[in-house]
């Protein structure tokens, strides 16, 4: 276990809000996530700690968490930590990682975005491809990392996202943005709840998938 100091933490869009934390010299891959813990939380083990998926990329030499602030006890102590407060890390994991140069496509439900913006950022500071086709679901007109994708997706000519407002994320839905994914691996992000469904209803469709399930979220809060 290591503790790491908040550097500054900032608004997205909407309630999602980016903490910003020194890494204690810890190395990751782009999209993995990490446990992180808040001991002066009353209550066990569980209450005190979350997985969060590390929305910085490597290169970047600091850790990102990006998160809807709700109304839960442990979103409000995160949120209510100061420059120079101290949080706990542990635990990096995680295999969903786009690491050779195969090109992909990339579903987001909101939220689920995070680890896409790890590996963009960090694919285009290497010099690598980015040919990927993200398909950015949200429930409103609001999209975090937009700014940061739209410069990505100007520099990056290979590099296609497409951001869908209210459109309920289903497995035909997908195929129909992206049939390609028929032949190529796709990734899925998002609450837990979705991943779960329309990945199993994509890999019943043939398609090659790796998943990443974000707890706590629905198709209402994602």
């Amino acid at each position: 276990m290591t503790k790491v100091k908040l550097i500054r933490s900032y608004d997205e869009v909407s309630n999602i809000r980016t903490f910003v934390f020194e890494t204690g010299g810890a190395l990751w891959l782009a999209g993995q996530y990490q446990t992180w813990e808040l001991p002066q939380l009353d209550g066990d083990d569980k209450a005190r700690r979350h997985f969060f998926t590390i929305a910085a990329a490597p290169s970047e030499g600091e850790f990102h968490i990006s998160t809807r602030v709700s109304e839960s006890i442990y979103k409000q102590a995160l949120n209510s930590l100061q420059p120079g407060d101290e949080i706990e890390v542990r635990d990096i994991a995680g295999d969903f990682t786009w690491e050779d140069n195969e090109s992909v496509v990339l579903v987001a439900g909101g939220i689920g975005v995070t680890p896409y913006r790890s590996m963009l950022i960090e694919r285009s500071a290497l010099g690598r491809s980015l040919d990927a086709h993200v398909l950015y679901y949200s429930r409103d007109d609001t999209f975090a990392f937009q700014g940061e994708f739209d410069r990505l997706q100007r520099t990056h000519p290979e590099l296609r996202i497409e951001y869908i407002v209210g459109e309920p994320i289903t497995a035909a839905g997908i195929l129909e943005h992206a049939p390609e994914a028929h032949h190529k691996t796709t990734y899925l992000s998002g609450p837990e709840p979705m991943v779960d469904t329309v990945g199993n209803e994509l890999m019943a469709r043939g398609v090659s998938l790796k998943q990443d399930w974000f707890p706590g979220y629905n198709e209402e809060t994602y």
